[in-house]
């Protein structure tokens, strides 16, 4: 079964901005070297809620002078917060893609932590994994995780990032977007499309006026 995180995702009139929500459980995350504000080029994806930071670290880095670090104090898995961006698919329908990344993870408790790719079709989410069958956990150094998925041939366009939902510090460094062979599985929670409340007009408009390819993936351009 997909998580909460994935629908609130999913809807399209929510992700160019952060939704609101409460919370009385937990204190503002405080990290030493965290930049609060979300990297060029990326957008805010999840809740709006005062667990969660989002922002850049200049000492915690993978490669270069920068990664996105999200730190959160969260226990309620109804919240989370991330980055995504959101691009065209004309250049990759009937392909399969991978998005990976190095990450570094401390105290990480939760259920959705990771990297994030959704595939939105007309009326439909083609594809979809947010490492809720995965999720990072506990301490870690540096070290590589991916998420695959197929585009369709009608695919309208494909949103992918990173977020957690949960409590510790995630951060995430060097991604890359990439066309692979489509050869061995792929990564989708999905086992058959899903229907969204979302009309193809309304997605086809929206991505219209996206990329056609992602940009500022090391997280280095302000």
């Amino acid at each position: 079964m997909l998580s909460r995180a994935r629908f609130a995702i999913g809807v399209l009139g929510c992700i160019a901005a952060v939704m609101s929500c409460s919370s009385s459980e937990s204190t503002a995350p405080n990290v030493l070297n965290l930049r609060p504000g979300i990297p060029s080029s990326w957008l805010p994806v999840g809740t709006n809620s005062p667990t969660y930071v989002v922002g850049l670290d200049n000492n915690t880095v993978h490669g270069g002078g920068a990664a996105l670090a999200i730190a959160g104090t969260d226990t309620s898995v109804l919240r989370f917060a991330g980055v995504g961006q959101f691009i065209r698919a004309d250049s990759y329908r009937g392909k399969r893609v991978r998005l990976s990344g190095w990450v570094r993870q401390a105290n990480i408790v939760g259920s959705d932590i990771g990297l994030w790719m959704r595939i939105d079709g007309p009326g439909v989410t083609q594809g979809f994994d947010n490492f809720s069958s995965r999720p990072l956990r506990g301490t870690a150094d540096w070290h590589s995780v991916e998420v695959i998925l197929d585009i369709p041939q009608n695919a309208i366009g494909i949103a992918f990032g990173a977020l957690m939902s949960g409590r510790g510090e995630l951060f995430v460094d060097d991604l890359t977007f990439e066309v692979i062979p489509a050869t061995g599985p792929t990564t989708n929670q999905l086992l058959e499309f899903a229907p969204t409340t979302t009309d193809s007009a309304t997605t086809a408009g929206f991505f219209a006026t996206r990329p056609t390819g992602p940009t500022n993936l090391n997280f280095e351009a302000r």
